[in-house]
């Protein structure tokens, strides 16, 4: 076990596995319920919501969130504006309506498209001649 400053208060301490103080570790996990509790009563904030409400620091609500332990739900009129593929839901580029995937499964379900259209006459061809051996070029005066 080795000795270690706290990143947060500069005490002195033995460090195990985090690298802050035990008692700045009680305080970060009562911050925790705190912005637990509050996303419980308001769960629509955004973590702007929480910094300014609670005075939580931002890269703290990150690293929550990194690590699982804080679960923020995106803003909805920024959910609604990223396009979505037709059949699966993924995120695709604007313009486009479904993903590859899906694309690619649609155009093999429905398999070689037999043409519709009534064939056309064929336009007055000159036959083609096939001949062997010695081949001559025409001379146009």
């Amino acid at each position: 076990m080795a000795l270690a400053n706290c990143r947060k208060c500069g005490k002195i301490y033995r460090r195990i596995t985090v690298d802050i103080c035990p008692q700045c570790q009680k305080e970060e996990d009562e911050e925790l319920r705190d912005a637990q509790d509050y996303l419980r009563s308001h769960p629509r904030a955004t973590i702007y919501e929480l910094v300014d409400e609670l005075d939580i620091e931002q890269p703290l609500i990150g690293r929550w969130v990194e690590e699982g332990r804080l679960t923020l739900i995106k803003d909805l009129e920024e959910e609604a504006s990223v396009p979505r593929c037709a059949g699966c839901g993924r995120e695709i580029k604007e313009g486009q309506t479904y993903c590859r995937t899906c694309l690619f499964k649609k155009l093999q379900s429905k398999g070689p498209q037999k043409n519709t259209e009534p064939e056309k006459e064929p336009v007055h061809e000159k036959p083609e001649i096939q001949s062997s051996g010695m081949h001559y070029k025409r001379h146009i005066p």
